[in-house]
């Protein structure tokens, strides 16, 4: 963000706040480092993600939170199934057989 030294440089102070909430640095050495733009909000959570998930540290991304939020979610319905003494199987069911023509589908062109 506004904290990336290619974001302090001089004439870029008047970047608009997009641009500095998509700004990200990777810091190699003392004097050496890598300055990124990301295209758009999404783009960045993955890089800032995936960079954070490679050192160790917890993914913060807004995007991490809603696909946690999600899985959670998903979790929770499971286990309310299971209360509910419905039985979930082990194995998806068979795949069924083609069927012998495919006269439903229609052609839109």
């Amino acid at each position: 963000g506004k904290d990336c030294p290619h974001m302090k440089e001089k004439g870029s102070l008047k970047q608009n706040k997009e641009v500095l909430e998509l700004a990200f640095s990777i810091l190699f050495d003392s004097n050496g480092q890598l300055n990124f733009i990301a295209p758009d909000k999404h783009e960045y959570c993955v890089w800032t993600d995936g960079l954070n998930a490679l050192l160790g540290k917890d993914m913060m991304s807004e995007l991490t939170h809603n696909d946690l939020d999600t899985l959670l979610s998903m979790e929770i319905k499971l286990r309310l199934l299971d209360l509910e003494n419905i039985q979930i199987p082990d194995a998806p069911p068979p795949i069924p057989k083609e069927p012998s023509n495919y006269d439903f589908v229609y052609d839109c062109n």
